[in-house]
């Protein structure tokens, strides 16, 4: 029994580990929509983020919609680091968003 159960936790982390299968190394450009998000920084209060949708067809770029949205920024977090000097300091950086695609 236990090893069974050893066997089910092994099973467990397994496919629990972290991998990106679904990275898409080359767009299929036969028919499909290509998109790209960046977000920047804009200001203390702001960011930027760009959407690009890129539509292929037979290989061939068609049409390609840019928007851009105004969003507020995250705030700040703080970061340990080293300086120059190789001191040890505590430093303020701008947050990122974290970006989820859904597809329908």
């Amino acid at each position: 029994m236990k090893k069974l159960v050893l066997a089910i936790l092994m099973l467990s982390f397994m496919a629990c580990k972290e991998e990106n299968d679904d990275k898409v190394k080359e767009v299929d450009k036969s028919g499909s929509v290509e998109t790209k998000v960046h977000i920047s920084h804009l200001n203390d209060s702001l960011d930027v983020m760009k959407t690009e949708n890129i539509f292929w067809v037979k290989n061939k770029d068609v049409k390609r919609v840019t928007r851009l949205d105004t969003i507020p920024s995250l705030g700040l977090s703080t970061e340990q680091g080293e300086n120059s000097s190789g001191q040890d300091t505590t430093l303020k950086v701008k947050k990122n968003y974290q970006l989820f695609i859904t597809v329908n």
